[in-house]
């Protein structure tokens, strides 16, 4: 059957052809934005350079698969165009441990050094943070040291004492030995050196509220001064990834570029029409297809209902780790998408150095302490206040999730083989299991939504950027739901 474009697909087609502006494309959840795309490459003609941005090669592998063989058209993602940049303009070899291993240098020759006394462990995280704030000054394009205390501040970093002031050395230190990057160089770099960037008459990029201010940058200057247009494409309501580096203004940003126009594509083929009403709460332009059944919403859905090949999610790790158990014990295929979340729970407990997991815990709940203690003296937190706080929060749900890991278990190396087993990052069979943050992009006829309580809580609300994007969270959960979504209130 023949390609018919919507309205909305159609009106964005005629503004690539006939328009002479940027676009950015208002793309709600399962608008289909990859056809979208393949057919805006197509309508381009053959003598105009193109160049299209993705987050992830198997995106670019898929979109090459689809788009063919166009001459013109260059798929690539922000990191290999920034590799390739470095490399072209200084022949740079990858080195990812470039600033860990320089830092490490130093401090051991002790030229870099805290300024005021330091216990062990507060020591070993005062060289942490350092590293830490060299990565996230460098995503963020950060220049000042009171804009790297709010950065600090915003990802859950407790400054000890002098580690953004050696940050910034040795990210000079950095820009001066380009021999060497490693994958924030690679989109660092082409915004603060003085190198060549290839330029093309139209530049697309995909999920573009998920960029940060470095890889937004870059992209940029790939658009021809003179002639060129971008097409950017994203939502500015799925936004739910500041907390990781993301800039959560970056769909704002770029829509306000100058001579740029904003066009939506609001029909959703995913969902059936009952979820997308729901949905309408948050993104009111939502629309059902043409012709979409009318699907189920169960707000008194049960653990019970849940069956094989279902998706769950929440938006803590702990209640999915306590159900993802619960199933196992009673014969069930289940698993928790998001192996990084696995391998943190694995680093707390081995840090520990405890043969035990009684006594691993015991030490889990000292630093849970000494957390508290930390923040209301570096952070001038009162208690109430460090409690409520989403760095507490966030470590009292890894401290939950390996309770539930760790009932019935007394070596702390198969309570390690245990999250090593229930933690994945492939599609497996059985029940797939997921906090939301993880499971962007992806689908399922049937979804349950756990413990909505968990949604909107007082610590996150408390920050304005938290608190938009917490509404975000809710969205993008609803809308994984092709035909059936249900709430369970307690598990």
């Amino acid at each position: 059957m023949a390609f018919v474009p919507s309205k909305y697909q159609q009106a964005i087609y005629d503004y690539i052809q006939n328009g002479d502006g940027n676009l950015v494309i208002e793309a709600v959840a399962g608008s289909g934005k990859s056809t979208t795309i393949i057919n805006a490459l197509n309508i381009i003609p053959e003598d105009k350079d193109v160049l299209f941005l993705a987050f992830n090669k198997s995106i670019v592998d898929e979109l090459k698969e689809k788009i063919g063989d166009k001459k013109n058209v260059t798929v690539k993602t922000l990191h290999s165009l920034g590799s390739s940049i470095c490399y072209k303009n200084f022949r740079s070899s990858i080195n990812a441990d470039k600033y860990r291993k320089y830092v490490d240098h130093q401090v051991r020759e002790k030229k870099y050094q805290p300024e005021k006394k330091l216990g062990k462990d507060e020591f070993l995280e005062w060289k942490n943070n350092i590293k830490e704030m060299i990565n996230l000054i460098r995503l963020n394009l950060v220049k000042t040291d009171s804009d790297a205390k709010k950065l600090a501040e915003k990802h859950d970093i407790i400054i000890e004492d002098n580690e953004i002031q050696l940050a910034f050395k040795a990210i000079k230190w950095g820009e001066s030995n380009v021999a060497e990057i490693d994958f924030t160089d690679m989109i660092y770099f082409p915004n603060v050196k003085n190198v060549d960037i290839p330029q093309f008459d139209f530049v697309f990029i995909d999920e573009c509220q998920d960029l940060n201010s470095a890889q937004r940058e870059m992209f940029l200057k790939c658009v021809d001064p003179d002639f060129g247009r971008f097409v950017a494409v994203g939502d500015g309501k799925q936004a739910i990834y500041g907390f990781s580096g993301s800039d959560e203004e970056s769909f704002a940003k770029l829509k306000n570029q100058p001579d740029t126009k904003l066009m939506p594509l609001s029909i959703c083929y995913r969902c059936d029409a009952k979820i997308i009403e729901k949905a309408k709460k948050i993104v009111p332009q939502i629309e059902a297809k043409d012709g979409a059944e009318e699907g189920v919403i169960v707000d008194t859905a049960t653990v019970d209902d849940i069956q094989d090949g279902d998706m769950v999610l929440c938006r803590m790790t702990a209640p999915l780790v306590k159900l993802c158990m619960r199933f196992i014990k009673d014969g069930k295929k289940a698993y928790i998408k998001g192996w990084d979340t696995g391998s943190n729970l694995i680093k707390l407990l081995k840090d520990t150095d405890e043969e035990y997991v009684e006594d691993a815990l015991i030490k889990i709940y000292e630093q849970e302490e000494k957390l508290l203690d930390k923040m209301c003296k570096l952070m001038d937190y009162t208690k109430e206040d460090a409690v409520n706080s989403s760095m507490y929060q966030t470590f009292l749900d890894k401290v939950d999730a390996i309770k539930s890991i760790c009932e019935g278990i007394d070596k702390t190396e198969d309570a390690v083989k245990k999250i090593e087993e229930i933690f994945s990052d492939k599609n497996g069979s059985g029940i797939c299991m997921s906090t939301v943050h993880k499971a962007k992009g992806l689908e399922c006829d049937r979804v349950f939504i756990i413990e909505m309580n968990k949604f909107y809580l007082p610590w996150v609300m408390k920050n304005k950027v938290y608190a938009a994007q917490e509404k975000n969270l809710e969205y993008v959960a609803i809308t994984r739901a092709k035909k059936y979504l249900g709430y369970i209130e307690h598990i």
